[in-house]
């Protein structure tokens, strides 16, 4: 009998063992981000059916080297109701400057530039004339590029989205740039420059002795990126490539000659390696792509000390500020935007939490789909709940002297609108212990009154409040609100508008376009006696030579008027961009 007691004991475990394995008694702990998982369909699904969405988008959530979620919604192709899988590739826009970013400093691991190199180390040929209003910087370096304190105007992307590619692009970029002008003084502001960025494609390419595609192929082996390119026609993307969607209609196809600002092709599944990689301290799939210290360096703060940055932080490429997310410790994130392609990627440094979202439709809220899932992923991870709004502390209001008042009224050209509105300035007026403007959105009265702690609310509330201050040598204007600090417009006082400018008021269309999509044209007019190029106040420097005031994405670049051959007629040009009065 003691020798049967076995095969019972064993037979007794197998009948027993299927039927827990079967239960839903709960004995096996849930899935890893179950929870967000859930949620995070559920509320993707919503979205799409809520924005009218045509396209799809894609995310992939990723834990350490784990990918815990990878999935995709909506059409890669809705033409042929193609359905977008996790291996659907995508335009990833400026996310692309990430991997610039890590090709500069893997040149910079291998001895062959510092990032305190000069720009003209690399092509001798770059010059550019000094900013129009400032005075003179310093030396436009590989680091002011990174950090986006080049001063190089922002956009100048005439040339950059065509229907063939253009390898020559970056030649005639430095060429145009020649008879250009800086924005801004060097490390003057945060001052975002896809053309700056541009320019780092010849510098890798000098740099390393290879192509700019020979070494960014490199790049992607190494991470384990093998459905990644810069180019639409690369066998890595070309069968997979999504295509894009904005307000319904689908973009045409195009090429993006700005390989080093938002020409990368990519999947979610691939995108997750490279997270994977700053999860690793700089360690590849397939190798090592950093240093450990030289990743760290990239992720830490470049400018302080900048004034006029206010609370922008940014490290080599990446942002490093983010309030919806600062509960959860350090972070590192970027997006972008092509014409019909938007992407997000945000890491949670200090928990190895990241997530990518790529979109194929414009109307996808793409930035707040990653938001929600890492805050859904750092709760069940951590059990860390986004904090309540932060309440300012209360401040009684004060009496001013009315000629301190006066003092502040006047126009405040807009750096970043608090307004749904485009429009490009404020009119601040002085009333009996008061300042007054019009809502640019619904023309109803904004009244301020001054408080204690020296900055103006509505009598009711302190949810916004505005600060008048003179920073870096400018009178501007700061927006508080829920612990973020936003420089909102700068004083202006227009000069006069000479009489060979108002001479040439009217409707202007482009000339030299040299894009894929339309390139539009703008109005020269003037406005409460200040002069306008579209939405961008021009301040005249001479009768053929003005510059855009304000501290917006086109704030300090030049307005030339320039003589066109055969027959002299005059252009206005802004950007590359051409203009010729209608």
């Amino acid at each position: 009998m003691k020798g049967m007691r076995p095969s019972c004991a064993l037979l007794l475990l197998l009948l027993v063992a299927p039927l827990a394995a079967c239960s839903g008694g709960g004995a096996d702990p849930p899935a890893p981000y179950a929870n967000t998982i859930t949620q995070m369909t559920a509320s993707i699904e919503k979205q799409l059916a809520d924005s009218g969405a045509t396209g799809g988008v894609a995310i992939a959530l990723v834990d350490d080297q784990k990918v815990v979620w990878a999935r995709s919604f909506g059409y890669a192709d809705a033409g042929a109701r193609t359905l977008a899988t996790p291996d659907t590739a995508y335009r990833i826009c400026s996310v692309t400057k990430t991997f610039t970013g890590t090709m500069i400093m893997q040149l910079s691991d291998q001895g062959l530039l510092d990032v305190g190199d000069p720009l003209t180390r690399f092509i001798p040929t770059f010059s550019i004339q000094p900013p129009l209003g400032f005075p003179a910087g310093g030396p436009i370096t590989i680091r002011s590029i990174l950090t986006h304190h080049s001063g190089i105007p922002g956009d100048i992307d005439n040339g950059v989205m065509t229907a063939a590619p253009d390898p020559d692009f970056n030649t005639k970029l430095v060429s145009y740039l020649q008879g250009e002008y800086l924005t801004y003084p060097t490390n003057f502001i945060h001052a975002y420059s896809n053309s700056a960025v541009s320019l780092l494609a010849p510098v890798i390419s000098n740099a390393s002795g290879k192509s700019f595609q020979t070494y960014s192929d490199e790049l992607f082996q190494t991470l384990g990126m093998d459905r990644t390119s810069v180019s639409i026609d690369s066998p890595n993307v070309a069968a997979n490539l999504a295509k894009g969607y904005q307000d319904g209609q689908e973009v045409p196809r195009f090429y993006n000659n700005g390989s080093t600002t938002g020409a990368i092709i990519s999947s979610v599944q691939d995108m997750a390696k490279f997270i994977k990689m700053v999860h690793a301290g700089g360690r590849g799939e397939r190798g090592q792509v950093l240093k450990p210290e030289t990743l760290e360096m990239m992720l830490t703060p470049q400018n302080g000390g900048i004034p006029l940055d206010f609370d922008t932080r940014i490290g080599f490429i990446w942002e490093l500020n983010d309030a919806d997310l600062a509960y959860a410790g350090r972070l590192c994130h970027h997006n972008g935007a092509n014409p019909g392609f938007r992407s997000h990627l945000e890491i949670l440094r200090d928990h190895k939490l990241g997530v990518v979202v790529l979109a194929n439709d414009t109307q996808i809220p793409f930035t707040d789909i990653a938001k929600q899932a890492l805050k859904l992923a750092l709760r069940e991870k951590t059990g860390l709940t986004p904090p309540p709004p932060s309440v300012p502390a209360y401040s009684p209001t004060v009496l001013w002297d009315q000629a301190r008042l006066d003092a502040l009224q006047g126009i405040y050209v807009f750096s970043r609108s608090p307004y749904a509105s485009s429009a490009p300035f404020l009119k601040v007026r002085s009333v009996p212990g008061a300042l007054e403007w019009t809502n640019p959105d619904d023309g109803a009265t904004v009244h301020v009154v001054p408080k204690a702690n020296g900055w103006f609310s509505t009598p009711g509330s302190q949810d916004w409040e505005y600060e008048f201050s003179e920073i870096s040598g400018r009178k501007v204007m700061i927006w508080h609100s829920e612990g973020k600090v936003r420089f909102v417009a700068e004083y202006y006082t227009p000069p006069p508008i000479p009489a060979a400018w108002t001479a040439r008021f009217g409707i202007y269309e482009a000339t030299n376009c040299q894009s894929v999509f339309p390139c539009g044209g703008g109005s020269l007019f003037e406005n409460g006696g200040m002069l306008f190029f579209g939405f961008n106040v021009l301040v005249p420097v001479s009768d053929t030579l003005a510059y855009v005031r304000g501290f917006t994405s086109k704030g300090g670049s030049s307005v030339q008027i320039l003589s066109v051959p055969p027959d002299g007629h005059e252009e206005l040009q802004l950007l590359g961009m051409r203009y010729r009065r209608n």
